[in-house]
């Protein structure tokens, strides 16, 4: 009777040392993950601050042509004579920029699983916002496959009304390569150039497709900005 006791209290405390040495490994998996998570939150708001910093450099790029493109149609709309101030608007007002949002942090975390982020509505925004707000931003509501694309819209014109002026030559240096010779363009057959609607149509489908993406990039911005509060919101929380 008495070595059923002691065999029965051994098997208690075996099993209570299993039970003590799980709740242990648990609890350091669980700090583990904790620590792991923390981490990945920092990397993304780290992106997502990377990411918003190119998209405002693009939006004061797209508001200063913008602006440009603007002048444009009114100089042409009111006649005005040809001159420097026009060639730099034409020449301008086909350029685009392209934003390439950071993602390497969100690709990890899918890599993980994206479970791993225990905030459920947090999780949620995140990604939403890499999903389907950013991958909106990076194809610009289409614009850049289809035939809205701002520098397709005016390409054929400045191809068509730019020329090389041979009597302005000037050297173009680069830092890796020798210098070339290049030649100061010039906008021709200007009353045609003030005539042509089909170039004021493309310029004022121009001005409004940036419009446009002004207003997708500066909404991501907007959408960038309540993610990382969350982010910060939540990293707070576990300081506590």
């Amino acid at each position: 009777m008495n070595y059923l006791k002691y065999a029965f209290g051994e098997i208690v405390l075996v099993v209570i040392g299993i039970l003590i040495a799980l709740q242990i490994n648990n609890w350091n998996e669980n700090r583990k993950l904790r620590k792991q998570e923390i981490q990945i939150y920092l990397e993304l708001k780290s992106d997502l601050q990377q990411t918003k910093s190119d998209i405002q450099k693009t939006v004061s790029e797209h508001r200063k042509i913008f602006e440009l493109n603007q002048d444009l149609v009114n100089d042409i709309r009111n006649k005005k004579p040809n001159s420097d101030t026009i060639y730099n608007s034409f020449t301008n007002s086909g350029l685009d920029f392209q934003i390439i949002p950071k993602t390497s942090a969100f690709e990890n975390l899918k890599n993980m699983g994206i479970n791993t982020l225990s905030n459920d509505s947090l999780r949620i925004a995140i990604t939403n916002l890499f999903q389907l707000d950013l991958k909106r931003l990076d194809d610009e509501l289409g614009m850049n496959r289809s035939g809205y694309n701002i520098s397709k819209l005016l390409f054929p014109y400045q191809n068509k009304y730019l020329f090389a002026d041979y009597s302005q030559p000037t050297k173009y240096g680069f830092k890796n390569a020798d210098s070339i010779k290049i030649y100061k363009l010039k906008i021709k057959d200007y009353d045609e150039f003030l005539r042509d609607n089909n170039l004021l149509k493309n310029l004022q489908l121009t001005l409004y497709n940036r419009g446009k993406k002004i207003d997708v990039e500066i909404q991501t911005m907007e959408a960038i900005d309540r993610v990382i509060k969350k982010i910060e919101e939540e990293l707070k929380s576990r300081n506590k």
